[in-house]
Protein backbone atom coordinates (compact mmCIF):
# COMPACT_ATOMS: atom_id res chain seq x y z
CA UNK A 1 0.00 0.00 0.00
CA UNK A 2 1.36 3.45 -0.92
CA UNK A 3 0.41 6.64 0.96
CA UNK A 4 0.97 10.12 -0.50
CA UNK A 5 0.91 12.56 2.41
CA UNK A 6 -0.44 16.01 1.63
CA UNK A 7 -1.55 17.44 4.96
CA UNK A 8 -0.03 17.91 8.39
CA UNK A 9 -1.67 14.82 9.81
CA UNK A 10 -0.33 12.75 6.97
CA UNK A 11 3.13 14.29 7.39
CA UNK A 12 3.10 13.42 11.10
CA UNK A 13 2.06 9.88 10.22
CA UNK A 14 4.81 9.69 7.65
CA UNK A 15 7.35 10.94 10.17
CA UNK A 16 6.12 8.47 12.78
CA UNK A 17 6.32 5.62 10.31
CA UNK A 18 9.79 6.70 9.21
CA UNK A 19 11.01 6.65 12.81
CA UNK A 20 9.51 3.23 13.39
CA UNK A 21 11.09 1.96 10.19
CA UNK A 22 14.38 3.54 11.22
CA UNK A 23 14.18 1.69 14.51
CA UNK A 24 13.49 -1.61 12.75
CA UNK A 25 16.30 -1.10 10.26
CA UNK A 26 18.64 -0.04 13.04
CA UNK A 27 17.79 -3.16 15.00
CA UNK A 28 18.30 -5.44 12.02
CA UNK A 29 21.53 -3.78 10.95
CA UNK A 30 22.83 -3.76 14.49
CA UNK A 31 22.02 -7.45 14.81
CA UNK A 32 24.05 -8.13 11.67
CA UNK A 33 26.92 -6.00 12.89
CA UNK A 34 26.98 -7.80 16.19
CA UNK A 35 27.72 -10.91 14.21
CA UNK A 36 30.44 -9.34 12.07
CA UNK A 37 31.94 -6.33 13.83
CA UNK A 38 34.27 -8.33 16.04
CA UNK A 39 38.00 -7.78 15.85
CA UNK A 40 39.73 -11.02 16.62
CA UNK A 41 43.49 -11.23 16.59
CA UNK A 42 43.36 -14.84 15.41
CA UNK A 43 41.77 -15.95 12.17
CA UNK A 44 38.41 -17.71 11.92
CA UNK A 45 40.44 -20.84 11.19
CA UNK A 46 42.57 -20.39 14.30
CA UNK A 47 43.67 -23.59 16.03
CA UNK A 48 42.27 -23.95 19.53
CA UNK A 49 43.57 -25.24 21.79
CA UNK A 50 47.26 -24.96 20.92
CA UNK A 51 48.51 -27.81 18.73
CA UNK A 52 51.22 -29.82 20.48
CA UNK A 53 52.43 -32.20 17.79
CA UNK A 54 55.28 -34.24 16.39
CA UNK A 55 56.50 -35.62 13.10
CA UNK A 56 56.57 -39.40 13.39
CA UNK A 57 58.26 -42.27 11.60
CA UNK A 58 56.04 -44.81 13.38
CA UNK A 59 52.52 -43.87 14.48
CA UNK A 60 53.15 -44.30 18.19
CA UNK A 61 49.83 -42.94 19.46
CA UNK A 62 50.46 -44.22 22.98
CA UNK A 63 53.72 -42.33 23.26
CA UNK A 64 52.18 -39.10 22.00
CA UNK A 65 49.34 -39.48 24.47
CA UNK A 66 51.88 -40.04 27.24
CA UNK A 67 53.54 -36.77 26.23
CA UNK A 68 50.19 -35.00 26.53
CA UNK A 69 50.29 -34.08 22.83
CA UNK A 70 47.07 -33.58 20.86
CA UNK A 71 48.29 -33.65 17.22
CA UNK A 72 50.30 -35.99 15.01
CA UNK A 73 51.95 -35.18 11.68
CA UNK A 74 51.87 -38.03 9.17
CA UNK A 75 52.77 -38.59 5.53
CA UNK A 76 49.89 -40.77 4.36
CA UNK A 77 46.19 -40.65 5.15
CA UNK A 78 45.07 -42.54 8.27
CA UNK A 79 41.80 -43.77 6.71
CA UNK A 80 40.07 -43.68 10.10
CA UNK A 81 39.63 -41.33 13.03
CA UNK A 82 42.69 -41.28 15.29
CA UNK A 83 42.54 -40.24 18.95
CA UNK A 84 44.75 -37.28 17.96
CA UNK A 85 44.19 -34.50 15.45
CA UNK A 86 46.03 -35.14 12.19
CA UNK A 87 48.26 -32.93 10.05
CA UNK A 88 48.90 -34.71 6.74
CA UNK A 89 51.76 -33.59 4.53
CA UNK A 90 51.17 -34.10 0.82
CA UNK A 91 53.62 -33.79 -2.05
CA UNK A 92 53.65 -30.58 -4.08
CA UNK A 93 56.77 -30.08 -6.16
CA UNK A 94 58.02 -29.05 -9.59
CA UNK A 95 56.92 -32.33 -11.17
CA UNK A 96 53.26 -31.39 -10.65
CA UNK A 97 53.52 -28.24 -12.75
CA UNK A 98 53.17 -30.28 -15.95
CA UNK A 99 49.58 -31.20 -15.00
CA UNK A 100 48.14 -28.82 -12.42
CA UNK A 101 44.59 -30.03 -12.99
CA UNK A 102 45.66 -33.62 -12.48
CA UNK A 103 47.43 -32.58 -9.29
CA UNK A 104 44.20 -30.94 -8.16
CA UNK A 105 42.17 -34.04 -8.94
CA UNK A 106 44.52 -36.14 -6.82
CA UNK A 107 44.32 -33.71 -3.91
CA UNK A 108 40.53 -33.52 -4.09
CA UNK A 109 40.21 -37.30 -4.17
CA UNK A 110 42.51 -37.55 -1.15
CA UNK A 111 40.50 -34.95 0.80
CA UNK A 112 37.25 -36.73 -0.02
CA UNK A 113 38.61 -40.09 1.15
CA UNK A 114 40.08 -38.61 4.35
CA UNK A 115 37.19 -36.33 5.30
CA UNK A 116 36.67 -36.56 9.03
CA UNK A 117 40.03 -38.25 9.51
CA UNK A 118 42.45 -35.42 8.62
CA UNK A 119 42.20 -32.04 10.30
CA UNK A 120 44.83 -30.16 8.31
CA UNK A 121 46.80 -30.62 5.08
CA UNK A 122 50.32 -29.28 4.60
CA UNK A 123 50.85 -28.71 0.89
CA UNK A 124 54.44 -29.64 0.09
CA UNK A 125 57.66 -29.28 2.04
CA UNK A 126 60.40 -26.65 1.99
CA UNK A 127 59.65 -25.48 -1.57
CA UNK A 128 62.36 -22.82 -1.35
CA UNK A 129 64.97 -25.61 -1.65
CA UNK A 130 65.98 -27.49 -4.79
CA UNK A 131 66.33 -30.73 -2.82
CA UNK A 132 64.35 -33.89 -3.60
CA UNK A 133 62.41 -33.43 -0.37
CA UNK A 134 61.77 -29.78 -1.30
CA UNK A 135 60.89 -28.35 -4.72
CA UNK A 136 63.09 -30.80 -6.58
CA UNK A 137 61.95 -34.29 -7.43
CA UNK A 138 63.92 -37.40 -8.32
CA UNK A 139 67.09 -35.34 -8.14
CA UNK A 140 68.26 -31.97 -6.95
CA UNK A 141 69.10 -28.90 -9.06
CA UNK A 142 65.47 -27.97 -9.70
CA UNK A 143 65.48 -24.24 -8.89
CA UNK A 144 62.68 -23.15 -6.54
CA UNK A 145 59.98 -20.94 -8.03
CA UNK A 146 57.64 -19.18 -5.61
CA UNK A 147 55.02 -18.40 -8.26
CA UNK A 148 54.88 -22.04 -9.38
CA UNK A 149 54.52 -23.20 -5.80
CA UNK A 150 51.72 -20.64 -5.29
CA UNK A 151 49.95 -22.12 -8.33
CA UNK A 152 49.95 -25.58 -6.74
CA UNK A 153 48.98 -24.25 -3.32
CA UNK A 154 46.00 -22.36 -4.72
CA UNK A 155 44.92 -25.39 -6.71
CA UNK A 156 45.13 -27.58 -3.62
CA UNK A 157 43.34 -25.02 -1.47
CA UNK A 158 40.31 -24.87 -3.76
CA UNK A 159 40.11 -28.63 -4.14
CA UNK A 160 40.39 -29.34 -0.40
CA UNK A 161 37.79 -26.72 0.49
CA UNK A 162 35.44 -28.26 -2.07
CA UNK A 163 35.84 -31.73 -0.61
CA UNK A 164 36.18 -30.87 3.08
CA UNK A 165 35.50 -27.22 3.97
CA UNK A 166 36.33 -27.81 7.63
CA UNK A 167 39.89 -28.97 6.95
CA UNK A 168 42.72 -26.47 7.39
CA UNK A 169 45.13 -25.83 4.54
CA UNK A 170 48.69 -25.17 5.70
CA UNK A 171 51.29 -23.80 3.31
CA UNK A 172 54.47 -25.84 3.06
CA UNK A 173 56.89 -25.21 5.88
CA UNK A 174 59.65 -22.99 4.48
CA UNK A 175 63.25 -23.88 5.21
CA UNK A 176 65.41 -21.25 6.91
CA UNK A 177 68.14 -20.51 4.38
CA UNK A 178 69.37 -17.17 5.67
CA UNK A 179 70.14 -14.13 3.60
CA UNK A 180 71.23 -15.20 0.13
CA UNK A 181 73.19 -12.45 -1.68
CA UNK A 182 72.86 -13.78 -5.25
CA UNK A 183 70.18 -13.12 -7.85
CA UNK A 184 69.04 -15.92 -10.14
CA UNK A 185 66.86 -15.46 -13.21
CA UNK A 186 65.61 -12.14 -11.90
CA UNK A 187 64.83 -13.47 -8.41
CA UNK A 188 66.63 -11.76 -5.55
CA UNK A 189 68.01 -13.86 -2.71
CA UNK A 190 68.29 -16.85 -5.04
CA UNK A 191 71.38 -18.77 -6.10
CA UNK A 192 69.68 -21.29 -8.39
CA UNK A 193 69.65 -23.90 -5.62
CA UNK A 194 67.70 -22.26 -2.82
CA UNK A 195 66.08 -18.92 -2.08
CA UNK A 196 66.06 -16.71 0.99
CA UNK A 197 62.90 -17.85 2.77
CA UNK A 198 61.74 -14.28 3.43
CA UNK A 199 62.04 -13.24 -0.21
CA UNK A 200 60.48 -16.51 -1.36
CA UNK A 201 57.59 -15.87 1.03
CA UNK A 202 56.97 -12.39 -0.35
CA UNK A 203 57.08 -13.63 -3.95
CA UNK A 204 54.68 -16.40 -2.98
CA UNK A 205 52.23 -13.98 -1.35
CA UNK A 206 52.41 -11.68 -4.37
CA UNK A 207 51.74 -14.60 -6.71
CA UNK A 208 48.72 -15.73 -4.71
CA UNK A 209 47.34 -12.21 -4.87
CA UNK A 210 47.52 -12.41 -8.66
CA UNK A 211 46.11 -15.94 -8.82
CA UNK A 212 43.43 -15.82 -6.16
CA UNK A 213 43.13 -12.24 -5.01
CA UNK A 214 44.42 -13.28 -1.59
CA UNK A 215 46.06 -16.07 0.38
CA UNK A 216 45.44 -19.71 -0.51
CA UNK A 217 46.08 -20.98 3.01
CA UNK A 218 44.46 -20.96 6.42
CA UNK A 219 47.72 -21.33 8.33
CA UNK A 220 51.26 -20.43 7.23
CA UNK A 221 53.94 -23.12 7.54
CA UNK A 222 57.52 -22.53 8.67
CA UNK A 223 60.42 -24.58 10.07
CA UNK A 224 62.05 -22.57 12.88
CA UNK A 225 64.87 -24.98 13.70
CA UNK A 226 67.00 -23.96 16.64
CA UNK A 227 70.43 -24.82 15.19
CA UNK A 228 73.03 -24.07 17.87
CA UNK A 229 71.04 -21.23 19.45
CA UNK A 230 68.96 -21.45 22.60
CA UNK A 231 65.20 -21.17 22.20
CA UNK A 232 65.17 -17.52 23.31
CA UNK A 233 68.08 -16.20 21.21
CA UNK A 234 67.15 -12.90 19.56
CA UNK A 235 66.64 -13.24 15.78
CA UNK A 236 69.13 -11.76 13.31
CA UNK A 237 71.67 -10.98 16.06
CA UNK A 238 75.13 -12.55 15.61
CA UNK A 239 77.12 -13.66 18.65
CA UNK A 240 80.41 -15.39 19.37
CA UNK A 241 78.43 -17.53 21.80
CA UNK A 242 76.85 -20.36 19.75
CA UNK A 243 73.88 -20.50 22.13
CA UNK A 244 73.03 -16.88 21.31
CA UNK A 245 74.13 -16.71 17.68
CA UNK A 246 71.11 -16.08 15.46
CA UNK A 247 72.81 -14.60 12.44
CA UNK A 248 70.61 -15.01 9.34
CA UNK A 249 67.65 -15.89 11.52
CA UNK A 250 69.04 -19.35 12.31
CA UNK A 251 67.20 -19.79 15.60
CA UNK A 252 63.75 -20.63 16.86
CA UNK A 253 62.69 -17.00 17.23
CA UNK A 254 63.44 -16.41 13.56
CA UNK A 255 59.74 -17.24 13.14
CA UNK A 256 59.00 -13.72 14.40
CA UNK A 257 60.37 -12.33 11.13
CA UNK A 258 57.97 -14.57 9.21
CA UNK A 259 55.01 -13.25 11.15
CA UNK A 260 56.22 -9.70 10.51
CA UNK A 261 55.94 -10.39 6.78
CA UNK A 262 52.38 -11.66 7.22
CA UNK A 263 51.49 -8.48 9.06
CA UNK A 264 53.16 -6.27 6.45
CA UNK A 265 50.93 -7.92 3.83
CA UNK A 266 47.72 -7.38 5.79
CA UNK A 267 47.64 -11.01 6.96
CA UNK A 268 48.22 -10.50 10.65
CA UNK A 269 45.08 -12.51 11.39
CA UNK A 270 46.72 -15.65 10.00
CA UNK A 271 48.34 -18.12 12.35
CA UNK A 272 51.61 -19.98 11.84
CA UNK A 273 52.34 -23.68 12.28
CA UNK A 274 55.91 -24.66 13.04
CA UNK A 275 55.42 -27.85 11.05
CA UNK A 276 58.98 -28.88 11.88
CA UNK A 277 61.33 -27.60 14.58
CA UNK A 278 63.95 -29.08 16.82
CA UNK A 279 67.59 -29.40 17.85
CA UNK A 280 70.02 -32.10 16.73
CA UNK A 281 72.10 -34.15 19.16
CA UNK A 282 75.54 -35.70 18.81
CA UNK A 283 76.02 -38.94 16.82
CA UNK A 284 78.90 -41.40 17.25
CA UNK A 285 82.15 -39.72 16.25
CA UNK A 286 82.59 -41.78 13.10
CA UNK A 287 79.27 -40.45 11.77
CA UNK A 288 80.54 -36.89 11.58
CA UNK A 289 82.55 -37.64 8.45
CA UNK A 290 79.61 -39.14 6.55
CA UNK A 291 77.59 -37.27 3.91
CA UNK A 292 74.49 -37.11 6.10
CA UNK A 293 76.39 -34.85 8.50
CA UNK A 294 78.00 -32.53 5.99
CA UNK A 295 77.61 -28.97 7.28
CA UNK A 296 75.65 -30.01 10.37
CA UNK A 297 78.27 -30.43 13.09
CA UNK A 298 78.02 -26.79 14.19
CA UNK A 299 74.34 -27.31 15.05
CA UNK A 300 74.92 -30.10 17.60
CA UNK A 301 73.62 -29.63 21.14
CA UNK A 302 73.73 -31.97 24.13
CA UNK A 303 70.74 -34.21 24.81
CA UNK A 304 69.91 -32.19 27.91
CA UNK A 305 70.15 -28.95 25.93
CA UNK A 306 67.77 -30.44 23.35
CA UNK A 307 65.28 -31.15 26.13
CA UNK A 308 65.62 -27.69 27.67
CA UNK A 309 65.24 -25.94 24.32
CA UNK A 310 62.19 -27.91 23.21
CA UNK A 311 60.36 -27.22 26.45
CA UNK A 312 61.56 -23.61 26.43
CA UNK A 313 60.35 -23.08 22.84
CA UNK A 314 56.85 -24.36 23.66
CA UNK A 315 56.65 -22.21 26.76
CA UNK A 316 57.98 -19.13 24.95
CA UNK A 317 55.58 -19.47 22.03
CA UNK A 318 52.50 -20.14 24.15
CA UNK A 319 53.35 -17.08 26.26
CA UNK A 320 54.44 -14.59 23.58
CA UNK A 321 53.00 -15.72 20.22
CA UNK A 322 49.19 -15.56 19.96
CA UNK A 323 49.68 -16.06 16.22
CA UNK A 324 51.39 -19.44 16.70
CA UNK A 325 48.71 -22.07 16.32
CA UNK A 326 50.86 -25.15 16.81
CA UNK A 327 54.36 -26.62 16.88
CA UNK A 328 55.39 -30.04 15.59
CA UNK A 329 58.67 -31.46 16.88
CA UNK A 330 60.99 -32.98 14.34
CA UNK A 331 60.94 -35.64 15.43
CA UNK A 332 59.36 -38.10 17.84
CA UNK A 333 60.89 -41.45 16.96
CA UNK A 334 63.03 -41.54 13.83
CA UNK A 335 65.83 -42.79 16.11
CA UNK A 336 63.98 -46.05 16.83
CA UNK A 337 62.20 -46.61 13.51
CA UNK A 338 63.17 -50.11 12.28
CA UNK A 339 63.23 -49.01 8.63
CA UNK A 340 65.90 -46.37 9.24
CA UNK A 341 68.85 -48.71 9.37
CA UNK A 342 71.74 -46.31 8.82
CA UNK A 343 73.03 -45.58 12.31
CA UNK A 344 74.48 -42.28 11.07
CA UNK A 345 71.32 -40.96 9.40
CA UNK A 346 71.10 -37.42 10.76
CA UNK A 347 67.29 -37.53 11.20
CA UNK A 348 67.77 -40.10 13.98
CA UNK A 349 69.50 -37.52 16.15
CA UNK A 350 66.59 -35.08 16.14
CA UNK A 351 64.45 -37.81 17.74
CA UNK A 352 63.30 -37.42 21.35
CA UNK A 353 62.28 -40.97 22.25
CA UNK A 354 64.55 -42.49 24.93
CA UNK A 355 66.29 -39.15 25.41
CA UNK A 356 65.86 -36.59 28.23
CA UNK A 357 63.52 -34.58 26.01
CA UNK A 358 60.87 -37.29 26.17
CA UNK A 359 60.33 -37.05 29.92
CA UNK A 360 60.79 -33.25 29.89
CA UNK A 361 58.06 -32.82 27.27
CA UNK A 362 55.74 -35.16 29.15
CA UNK A 363 56.18 -33.11 32.34
CA UNK A 364 55.75 -29.78 30.53
CA UNK A 365 52.37 -28.10 31.29
CA UNK A 366 50.11 -27.92 28.24
CA UNK A 367 48.21 -24.66 27.81
CA UNK A 368 45.70 -23.10 25.44
CA UNK A 369 48.17 -20.65 23.91
CA UNK A 370 49.17 -17.02 24.35
CA UNK A 371 46.52 -14.60 25.58
CA UNK A 372 44.85 -12.38 23.05
CA UNK A 373 42.45 -9.46 23.21
CA UNK A 374 39.25 -9.56 21.15
CA UNK A 375 37.23 -6.44 20.45
CA UNK A 376 33.48 -6.79 20.21
CA UNK A 377 31.27 -3.90 19.10
CA UNK A 378 28.41 -4.54 21.45
CA UNK A 379 25.79 -1.88 20.79
CA UNK A 380 24.90 1.37 19.07
CA UNK A 381 22.44 2.53 16.44
CA UNK A 382 24.34 2.99 13.20
CA UNK A 383 21.51 3.67 10.76
CA UNK A 384 18.57 6.06 10.70
CA UNK A 385 15.80 7.11 8.33
CA UNK A 386 14.37 10.66 8.10
CA UNK A 387 12.45 12.86 5.71
CA UNK A 388 14.24 15.91 4.29
CA UNK A 389 11.93 18.20 6.29
CA UNK A 390 13.29 16.80 9.55
CA UNK A 391 16.63 18.47 8.95
CA UNK A 392 18.73 19.72 10.63
CA UNK A 393 19.52 16.30 12.10
CA UNK A 394 21.75 16.12 15.15
CA UNK A 395 21.64 12.78 16.96
CA UNK A 396 23.90 10.90 19.36
CA UNK A 397 23.99 7.13 19.66
CA UNK A 398 26.13 4.94 21.90
CA UNK A 399 28.58 2.38 20.63
CA UNK A 400 29.88 -0.02 23.29
CA UNK A 401 33.33 -1.55 22.86
CA UNK A 402 34.19 -4.65 24.87
CA UNK A 403 37.31 -6.78 25.16
CA UNK A 404 36.01 -10.35 25.05
CA UNK A 405 39.52 -11.82 24.94
CA UNK A 406 42.09 -12.93 27.49
CA UNK A 407 44.74 -10.20 27.15
CA UNK A 408 44.73 -6.38 27.23
CA UNK A 409 43.60 -4.70 24.03
CA UNK A 410 44.69 -1.25 22.83
CA UNK A 411 42.43 0.55 20.37
CA UNK A 412 42.49 3.65 18.21
CA UNK A 413 39.30 5.07 16.69
CA UNK A 414 39.19 7.16 13.54
CA UNK A 415 36.14 8.95 12.16
CA UNK A 416 36.05 8.54 8.42
CA UNK A 417 33.84 11.49 7.43
CA UNK A 418 32.17 11.78 4.05
CA UNK A 419 30.54 15.24 3.86
CA UNK A 420 27.82 16.34 4.11
CA UNK A 421 27.29 13.73 6.88
CA UNK A 422 29.38 14.81 9.86
CA UNK A 423 30.57 12.51 12.67
CA UNK A 424 32.06 13.41 16.03
CA UNK A 425 32.61 11.95 19.49
CA UNK A 426 33.41 13.36 22.90
CA UNK A 427 35.26 10.19 23.88
CA UNK A 428 39.02 9.76 23.69
CA UNK A 429 40.00 8.22 20.36
CA UNK A 430 42.55 5.92 22.01
CA UNK A 431 42.35 3.60 24.97
CA UNK A 432 43.13 0.22 26.46
CA UNK A 433 40.63 -2.40 27.58
CA UNK A 434 41.49 -5.12 30.05
CA UNK A 435 39.87 -8.55 29.53
CA UNK A 436 36.07 -8.36 30.01
CA UNK A 437 36.21 -4.55 30.27
CA UNK A 438 34.03 -2.33 28.13
CA UNK A 439 33.63 1.34 27.33
CA UNK A 440 30.76 3.43 25.93
CA UNK A 441 31.53 5.71 23.00
CA UNK A 442 28.99 8.50 22.27
CA UNK A 443 28.87 8.89 18.50
CA UNK A 444 27.19 12.01 17.10
CA UNK A 445 26.02 12.36 13.51
CA UNK A 446 24.59 15.49 11.88
CA UNK A 447 23.13 16.41 8.50
CA UNK A 448 21.48 19.57 7.23
CA UNK A 449 20.02 20.98 4.00
CA UNK A 450 20.34 17.82 1.92
CA UNK A 451 18.02 16.25 -0.66
CA UNK A 452 16.72 12.69 -0.56
CA UNK A 453 19.44 10.07 -0.67
CA UNK A 454 21.74 8.01 1.51
CA UNK A 455 24.65 9.51 3.44
CA UNK A 456 27.42 7.48 5.01
CA UNK A 457 30.42 7.76 7.28
CA UNK A 458 32.50 5.20 9.15
CA UNK A 459 33.84 4.63 12.63
CA UNK A 460 37.11 2.79 12.07
CA UNK A 461 38.68 0.93 14.98
CA UNK A 462 42.28 -0.34 14.89
CA UNK A 463 43.42 -2.71 17.63
CA UNK A 464 46.61 -4.21 18.96
CA UNK A 465 46.95 -7.07 21.41
CA UNK A 466 50.07 -9.06 22.21
CA UNK A 467 51.69 -7.96 18.96
CA UNK A 468 48.67 -8.81 16.79
CA UNK A 469 46.89 -6.09 14.86
CA UNK A 470 43.23 -6.00 13.87
CA UNK A 471 40.62 -3.60 12.56
CA UNK A 472 36.88 -3.14 12.20
CA UNK A 473 34.74 -0.67 10.27
CA UNK A 474 31.38 0.37 11.67
CA UNK A 475 29.34 2.23 9.03
CA UNK A 476 26.98 5.05 9.95
CA UNK A 477 24.13 5.42 7.44
CA UNK A 478 21.48 8.14 7.29
CA UNK A 479 18.71 7.82 4.70
CA UNK A 480 16.48 10.71 3.59
CA UNK A 481 13.26 9.47 1.96
CA UNK A 482 10.35 11.46 0.50
CA UNK A 483 7.87 8.61 0.39
CA UNK A 484 7.39 5.50 2.46
CA UNK A 485 6.17 2.34 0.80
CA UNK A 486 4.51 0.02 3.27
CA UNK A 487 4.83 -3.66 2.53
CA UNK A 488 2.87 -6.21 4.53
CA UNK A 489 3.74 -9.88 4.64
CA UNK A 490 0.81 -12.25 4.05
CA UNK A 491 -0.78 -13.59 7.20
CA UNK A 492 -1.18 -17.34 7.27
CA UNK A 493 -3.50 -18.89 9.81
CA UNK A 494 -3.33 -22.59 10.44
CA UNK A 495 -6.70 -24.36 10.27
Amino acid sequence: MESKHTNNCQRRGKRWFGLVLAFILSFLLLHNLRQSATVTAAADTAVYPFAYGANVAEWDITRLNDLGFNWIKVFNGPGSRLPLKVLLRVDANASHMSDVNGFGNTIQSLAQSQKGFVDAYEIGNEPNLDATYGWGYGSSNVPPDAADYATLLCEAYGRIKTADPAALVVSAGLAPTGRVPETWNGHAGHNGLFQDERIFMQEMLDAMQSINGGPCFDVFGYHPYGYSADFDAVPDVPSADPTQNCVNGFCFRGVEKIYNILQANGLGDKQIFATEFGWITRPPDHCLSTGSWSGRAWQIVSEQKQADNLVGAYEYATTHYPWMGGMFIFNLNFNVAPWITDECEQMRFYGVVNRPAESALAAMPKVEGAGLGELSVMSGAVTAVYTPTQQPIDETVTVTLKNSGTAPLAYTMTLQITPPLLLSTSASLTGTLEPDAETAVPLQFSLDGQPTGSYTGTLQIETSSNGVLGSANLPVMVHLWDEIHETFLPLTVRP
